[in-house]
């Protein structure tokens, strides 16, 4: 018995190596190789659009940043597209090629921004460019999207925007910090803090690299707020935490699982951090938590905030053997610490007037619901059930969408079915909707990151 299993799994390492082989063989041929230049110029081709095809000042437009395959193995450009849906009798068109990359270009202030920023001053686009094995360096452009000139601003091995204060754009590269003049597109001086993370109308910053301390900074009134000591994150757990609306004082809830953890009970700590007290007030509280993917621990019903009568509020389910949540309650002038069980929640649906930060139409109430893990671009196919051009609800790889700033105009392409050959633009307002013709290279599934600019 032991030798026929030991057959068998030779048998099997054998033909793993056997497909081992003949994907090196591939590889080798060229069938699977990256032939992307190395050291290549950061734009390859402009195509202008003539004077009667520009769009003029005040009009919208979507752009389509794709990543298109070209010649043989694994080469691909970026490249830019339009679509002006004030022009229905433009086709869409292609604008830019920047240069062979296994990335599309997107905005620099797209969604991994920390603050409300997104979507803000679309002529900066960032675009990865391969640079080495599994290594990749940018490039920051600056584009007119009136008369197509762009211009490249920076080339370095990370650069990433964190947000914006006033007219200064701050962002991390592999230089250190540096801002950009968001009028200008001038690279200026690094800022006088190190941005960390944005709660509410606040940034948490250091002062210094070496400053054991964080700090509440008022972008609006550009001023130091509150003085926090720094709270170590768990290596395996989790970690939030809640500002003030006055960014005077810090609530966190945080939890460290043991390394065999596979999801139940945890016990962790309610911390309250004020201005001018250096003794936090540290409560031990006991959660319901999974074991994430990824995320090494996601806690289940768990809500941590300020109340408007000056409280810090931590409410945790399933944590009562009579089905009851615990609720911890903490004066942040008094300190006063009070606990009770009590009733859990009802989780309703309730209607809403903004949808990840833009108005909401209240004909959307229905048709916006469980399209939240879409972000913003959710608006695009609940407007479209909403028309009856779409007869189902798409899930979020089904689709491309986009949403401008205004939440006013939407687009949406399907990657496969009946509408898999056109662009669908959409106007919130007045409830209508127009198709534009997807060109040859579109009518195959192909990366891409669709963003709303205004040509001024």
């Amino acid at each position: 018995m032991k030798l026929a299993q030991s057959h068998s799994s030779l048998k099997g390492g054998t033909l793993i190596l056997a497909w081992i082989l003949l994907w090196l063989g591939l590889v080798q041929a060229g069938g699977l190789k990256n032939v992307i230049p190395d050291n290549q110029k950061p734009l390859a081709k402009i195509f202008p659009p003539s004077a009667d095809e520009r769009a003029n000042p005040g009009q919208g437009k979507f752009v389509i940043f794709t990543r298109e395959p070209v010649g043989k193995g694994w080469d691909f450009i970026a490249a830019a597209w339009e679509c002006i849906p004030s022009r229905p009798d433009l086709a869409i068109t292609k604008r830019v090629e920047f240069c062979h990359s296994s990335w599309n270009a997107t905005a620099l202030q797209d969604v991994t921004v920390a603050d409300g920023s997104h979507g803000l001053y679309p002529r900066y686009v960032k675009l990865q460019v391969d640079s080495g094995d599994r290594d990749f360096h940018t490039n920051l452009y600056d584009i007119d999207y009136r008369s197509w000139d762009v211009k490249t601003l920076w080339q370095g091995h990370r650069f990433r925007a964190f947000g914006t204060i006033r007219d200064r754009i701050f962002c991390h590269s592999s230089d250190g910090w540096v801002t950009i003049n968001a009028h200008t597109g001038k690279l200026g001086q690094p800022p006088a803090f190190i941005p960390l993370t944005v709660a509410g109308n606040f940034w948490i910053v250091k002062k210094s690299q070496s400053d054991e301390s964080v700090w509440s900074y008022d972008p609006k009134n550009r001023e130091f707020v509150a003085e926090f000591k720094a709270i170590k994150r768990p290596d395996f757990g989790f970690a939030w935490s809640r500002l003030s609306t006055d960014g005077k004082s810090r609530a966190w809830i945080k939890a460290t699982a043991p390394e065999d953890w596979r999801g139940g009970s945890l016990m962790g700590e309610l911390i309250l951090q004020r201005a001018n007290t250096k003794q936090d007030i540290l409560i031990p509280v006991e959660l319901q938590a999974y074991a994430g993917s990824g995320v090494p621990v996601i806690p289940d019903r768990v809500e941590l905030k300020f109340s408007a009568k000056g409280n810090v509020l931590l409410r945790v389910g399933n944590v009562d053997k009579r089905g009851q949540d615990r609720l911890w309650s903490i004066g942040v002038l008094t300190g006063k610490i009070h606990s009770e069980s009590t009733m859990p929640l009802s989780y309703v649906v309730e209607e809403r007037d903004f949808f990840d930060g833009v108005p909401l139409p209240e004909y959307l109430q229905k048709e916006i619901r469980g399209f939240d893990h879409f972000g913003r671009g959710g608006l695009a196919p609940a407007f479209l059930l909403h028309l009856g051009i779409l007869k189902e609800k798409p899930q979020y790889p089904d689709c491309h969408v986009a949403v401008s700033p205004s939440g006013r105009h939407i687009f949406y392409k399907a990657k496969k079915g009946p509408l898999a050959g056109v662009f669908i633009y959409g106007d919130l307002l007045n409830k209508k909707a127009k198709r534009f013709q997807a060109p040859d290279m579109f009518k195959r599934p192909i990366a891409m990151d669709i963003i709303w600019v205004d040509a001024h």
